[in-house]
């Protein structure tokens, strides 16, 4: 396993590039705020850890994003202790199921300190795991799990959750080993209940080794950030433990991890945390960061005093206290447009134009965008509600979507299928990176249609609204065809029986390049049949981003063609179509033989090319009102 940056023997004492250097400042003037309160003293029950320097104090704080901050003693080892609880009982969850754990360890608070025997009188089920008869219990089912390989299962959980591999401290553990007596109680009290199915010296040795364990301020902020970004480790990308689990070891951290002092730090403080009596605070900020202090002098709960001192400073300082949260829901939808405003870059005859532009508050554009929780959700949801359904065609952007909760996408296709049912079509784009709606849970069906992009479901939404109107009635049917539209229908007589001569007719199978992207134009083309796109092909779209689409009556080609400069994209037959192609050596003997045929060309594509301006410019100021 690679370590993670930061996460060697010399992690950075200061921000870097991508990292933000305020937060770093703030990181840096927590440092020096307490680093002269000289309140507490190491713990000393265990002789190993007696020898701690009070002064040593590191602050580190992890993102989900994969940002690292430090500041001071950052690179000391000391052992993690009773930190160790939430990472054992997040492994037991992993290995046994959550109703079998249940049945060994309770998730009630105790009230009590962290080494007090406190049990069920009825079943002897420890309160919750992170007092010590709780975390020897869950200690103990893992090593019935597998009796010969549990140290190695705890040492390669805890080497994922930190991103790098771990070592226990074996001084230390002699010392806990030889001073453990309270815990050995414990142990065989364990037994005489059932909670402990064998001899508990075995479980007891295990749960010495793991409270060794030696680690640094870095490795527990990487571990708290690994919990805040579900299970996944944001610096190494594994994902160590699922979503669900992840929520049921910060629940029992925000109701027990603190011992006695728990009601008080989440009043202060506000984020689910553990410490541990080697001086260590490992705090969570669910979906945004981790934090860990170290320093070892303690209060007479067992926690730092300068590591609950911090988490409360900054909890205050940057506002990252549980229940103070802003409603954010408002912000789940980026634009809320129609057919008459967004249209697809489809080149389209001034008879379509002008059918769009009248009728296409028909379609309704949704972008949607952020992380789908409760309030994002039900503002998308309203959303669609009032857009009614008969007759109605929704385009449902989620490009911009970071995550999609399977709860989320069952509401959301919940209420789609309602305006399915209520005679509206769904046009879905951009849906392929939200696993909770692939499958069969979002499987065609009769109103639901998936695209790649917005673009094209936009073109489809359009085709359909077109045929719409073309098959309603008399009235509509009137209006100019798109004949009378054709580029050729709009030179003169004399000028398009002069051209007709020059021009070539040229077929193309679907998926045939017409032209391609770099080279020199040196032809117009006139398509007669068939659609075609222009793509733009880059590194970051190796299969081409579509520029525009071309159908019968239009041209393409025309920009490279009278500038004669190398093409900025290819053209692609999407279907077997045919186009009427002229030449430049054609259009060179046109204006020796017939100048004015020329002229009338010329005025024609310039047209062209206005209204395409036009149509660019006023997508463009649509992007600036986003």
């Amino acid at each position: 396993m690679a370590p993670i940056d930061g996460a060697t023997d010399d992690p950075s004492d200061g921000a870097t590039d991508g990292r933000a250097s305020v937060i770093q400042r703030i990181l840096e003037e927590a440092h020096a705020r307490f680093s002269p309160l000289e309140a507490g003293r190491p713990a000393d029950y265990i002789p190993e850890l007696a020898g701690a320097c009070p002064a040593d104090f590191g602050i580190v704080l992890a993102t989900t994003g994969g940002h690292l901050y430090s500041v001071g003693d950052v690179r000391h080892r000391f052992s993690i202790q009773s930190i160790s609880k939430p990472l054992t009982y997040a492994l037991a969850l992993k290995l046994l199921s959550a109703e079998e754990l249940m049945r060994k360890v309770g998730v009630e608070p105790s009230g009590d300190a962290f080494n007090a025997i406190s049990l069920d009188p009825d079943t002897g089920i420890p309160r919750n795991p992170m007092i010590n008869a709780g975390a020897i219990a869950t200690t103990a089912q893992i090593l019935a799990h597998d009796p010969e390989g549990a140290e190695t299962l705890l040492l390669d959980f805890y080497a994922a959750m930190a991103g790098r591999r771990l070592t226990v401290d074996e001084a230390v553990f002699r010392s806990e080993r030889d001073s453990g007596h309270r815990n050995r109680a414990i142990g065989h009290l364990l037994r005489t209940f059932a909670i402990i199915g064998t001899d508990p010296e075995p479980g007891l040795q295990l749960y010495f080794r793991q409270c060794a364990v030696a680690v640094s301020c870095v490795d527990l902020a990487v571990m708290a950030a690994t919990l805040a970004c579900q299970g996944r480790n944001p610096f190494t990308g594994e994902a160590v433990i699922d979503a669900a689990i992840t929520t049921n070891v910060l629940a029992v951290m925000g109701s027990c991890g603190m011992y006695d002092y728990t009601g008080q730090w989440l009043y202060n403080v506000g984020m689910p945390a553990k410490s541990g009596v080697g001086g260590g605070v490992l705090a969570v900020v669910p979906g945004t960061l981790g934090l860990a202090v170290y320093s070892p002098p303690l209060d007479g709960y067992g926690n730092s005093v300068r590591g609950t001192a911090v988490c409360e400073w900054l909890s205050q300082r940057l506002e990252l206290h549980l229940f103070h949260q802003q409603p954010l829901g408002s912000s789940a939808i980026r634009t809320a447009t129609d057919g008459r405003q967004r249209q697809s870059r489809r080149w389209r005859s001034g008879n379509e134009r002008q059918r769009l532009d009248r009728y296409g508050d028909r379609i309704q554009v949704l972008q949607a965008q952020g992380v789908f929780d409760f309030a994002a959700t039900e503002t998308l949801l309203a959303q669609i509600d009032r857009l009614g359904g008969s007759g109605t065609c929704l385009v449902l952007d989620l490009a911009r979507v970071l995550d999609l909760p399977p709860v989320a996408a069952g509401l959301l296709l919940e209420q789609l299928a309602g305006f399915g049912r209520s005679g509206g079509q769904v046009l879905l784009c951009h849906a392929d990176h939200l696993p909770a709606l692939g499958g069969g849970r979002a499987a065609a069906c009769a109103w639901l249609r998936r695209f790649p992009n917005l673009d094209e479901a936009l073109e489809a939404a359009e085709d359909q609204l077109l045929a719409e109107l073309e098959a309603a009635g008399p009235a509509r049917k009137a209006e100019p065809s798109e004949p009378a539209e054709a580029l050729l229908e709009r030179l003169a007589e004399p000028s398009r029986q002069a051209l007709l001569p020059l021009l070539q007719r040229r077929h193309f199978e679907a998926g045939a390049v017409v032209c391609r992207q770099g080279e020199v134009a040196a032809e117009l083309y006139l398509i007669e049949a068939g659609r075609f796109s222009a793509r733009l092909f880059t590194a970051r779209h190796p299969s081409g981003l579509r520029l525009a689409s071309f159908s019968a009556g239009s041209c393409f080609g025309e920009v490279s063609f009278l500038g004669r400069t190398p093409r900025r994209g290819s053209v692609i037959a999407d279907q077997a179509g045919s186009c009427l192609v002229l030449e430049r050596q054609g259009l060179e003997r046109l204006g020796q033989t017939h100048p004015q045929a020329v002229i009338d060309l010329l005025r024609v594509l310039h047209g062209d090319l206005a209204i395409k301006l036009q149509r660019t410019t006023d997508q463009l100021a649509l992007l600036e009102e986003e």
